[in-house]
């Protein structure tokens, strides 16, 4: 290894015990081996410190909070002490393809002017048995701040999750670190500060297995009524950014698509009996529309089966195959 890596790879832990060691394996596999993996716990409760003692590895450096801080509080930390240009963001849970950073630094040395990349994905169970695969995404290499902002307002997170970023180092300098006052939604709204700057590059080659499992803090019913309120500043943003002939439908769309599915959420933790979740549901869409309205409007349409506005994106690209982690 070289003096200075050519990528810092920055995994946060937290209580991840039981996938923590194929994801560290996965990294240290790797063809190319000119990077740096900074480890920081986040206070974890179970085995996962006793996991990360193990690796011997020069290439690892290791890290641990005193008390618990949240995701993004963690990962700016360790961006932080890295000592690279790229900075390639990964998770507890995931595994990463042997070609994974070799491929990830090709497509950033073959278009130098993307602020930030991400790849496709295949998607792993709990046992590691692939449940879906990556498929044809229109999106091109590049994707321009106009059309990011297009993508991202219809469609939610432009990368569906984040162990699949790449960040330059020097662009988070630039527009500043995650918001660590957000729980869920911080690299949505990372995305679309960078993107605002800089065009996103995106490598079709999925590059990672991603694994779906219930233990997952993002699939929780909590975190997804956060979501909701968290991710409306973010929409707003996105909003001002698309062209003003497109204001009054992307309003519309955003009523009767987005909105409703938060509809549709709070509807089905009723149903389930999850009263306090249906209950907290209401509370954050109060905040953003009328819920009388808005359930009125998902009655008339059957939950969108009688009628389903289509996103100006998806008019001109046809329907994308998004995964997100928070379901968007």
């Amino acid at each position: 290894m070289t003096s200075a890596p050519d990528i810092s790879v920055v995994l946060p832990v937290y209580d991840g015990g039981k996938y923590l060691k194929m994801s560290i394996e996965s990294i240290l596999s790797q063809s190319h081996s000119n990077f740096e993996l900074i480890i920081w716990d986040d206070e974890s409760k179970d085995n996962s410190a006793n996991i990360i003692a193990d690796y011997l590895d020069p290439r690892i450096k290791k890290f641990v909070n005193a008390h618990n801080r949240g995701l993004f509080t963690t990962l700016n930390l360790a961006i932080k002490v890295t000592q690279a240009p790229l900075i390639r963001l990964w998770s507890q849970d995931d595994i990463m393809k042997s070609n994974c950073l070799e491929e990830e630094l090709a497509f950033l040395s073959k278009y130098p002017e993307v602020g930030m990349s991400y790849c496709a994905y295949d998607i792993i169970d709990d046992k590691g048995n692939v449940i879906w695969q990556a498929p044809h995404f229109p999106t091109p290499n590049v994707v321009s701040p106009a059309l990011a902002a297009q993508i991202m307002f219809y469609h939610g997170s432009i990368t569906g999750n984040i162990a699949n970023v790449t960040l330059k180092k020097s662009v988070i300098e630039e527009v500043g670190s995650f918001k660590d006052d957000m729980r869920i939604a911080g690299d949505f709204e990372m995305w679309v500060r960078v993107s605002e700057r800089f065009p996103i590059g995106f490598l079709h080659q999925p590059l990672i297995y991603l694994r779906s499992h219930k233990g997952q803090f993002s699939r929780q019913a909590a975190s997804y009524v956060t979501c909701i309120s968290e991710e409306h500043t973010v929409y707003a943003t996105l909003l001002k950014r698309l062209p003003i002939s497109e204001m009054e439908y992307a309003k519309k769309y955003d009523r009767r698509h987005r909105y409703l599915q938060y509809i549709h959420f709070m509807f089905r933790h009723l149903l389930l009996g999850h009263f306090k979740t249906a209950f907290a549901s209401y509370k954050a869409i109060r905040q953003i529309d009328n819920p009388l309205i808005l359930m009125g409007l998902w009655i008339l349409t059957a939950d969108q089966r009688l009628f389903r506005m289509i996103s100006k994106y998806e008019l001109a690209y046809g329907k994308p195959e998004f995964q997100s982690d928070r379901g968007h």
